[in-house]
């Protein structure tokens, strides 16, 4: 077998896909994707409210996060009511059932998250929240990121980042001597 690349984003993204089938897997057993899962996570946590907001947090555009919205919501699991301020935003709410199917699926993904870090020391996981952390601040501020999936911060304006360059080889090396 040829050895695996060792790109963080490569690395990153098989990580990725491994706990993703896991999630999803133990996530079928209460009927949800991990896509469903993290929508009502959202709407219960109160970090997005609307179809909007939901659409940047998750990174899909609108008309995806609208049918995974509607397929919520033909469950019982959520409701949409016109917001007070604005008839025109539908308000997005976890319903009793919702709630108790998301507290079932918590404990699962709780308890799937701590099969996967057993051989891990609490300090590895602190470190891997922190990076974890910085790596999604600088994707969000890089020029390719879709500003889409990313929440805005009430009052803050977000400034390009600026990318130093390396010298040319010849320049680097002439540096050198």
């Amino acid at each position: 077998m040829p050895e695996l690349p060792t790109s963080p984003v490569y690395l990153l993204t098989r990580s990725v896909l491994a706990v993703r089938g896991c999630v999803e897997k133990a996530l079928g057993e209460v009927a949800l994707t991990p896509s469903q899962y993290f929508v009502l996570f959202l709407v219960e946590t109160g970090e997005a409210t609307s179809s909007a907001e939901l659409a940047r947090a998750t990174g899909v555009l609108p008309q995806s996060i609208t049918e995974l919205i509607s397929l919520l919501a033909k469950r019982g699991l959520i409701a949409r009511t016109p917001d007070s301020a604005n008839n025109r935003i539908l308000r997005i709410e976890v319903t009793a059932a919702g709630h108790k199917l998301f507290e079932k699926a918590t404990e699962l993904a709780i308890r799937v998250e701590r099969e996967l870090f057993e051989g891990f020391e609490p300090a590895e996981v602190d470190e891997l929240n922190r990076l974890f952390g910085r790596l999604i601040a600088s994707a969000e501020r890089h020029s390719y990121h879709p500003k889409l999936r990313s929440l805005p911060t009430a009052g803050a304006k977000r400034q390009p980042v600026r990318v130093a360059r390396k010298a040319p080889a010849r320049r680097r090396m002439a540096a050198r001597s």
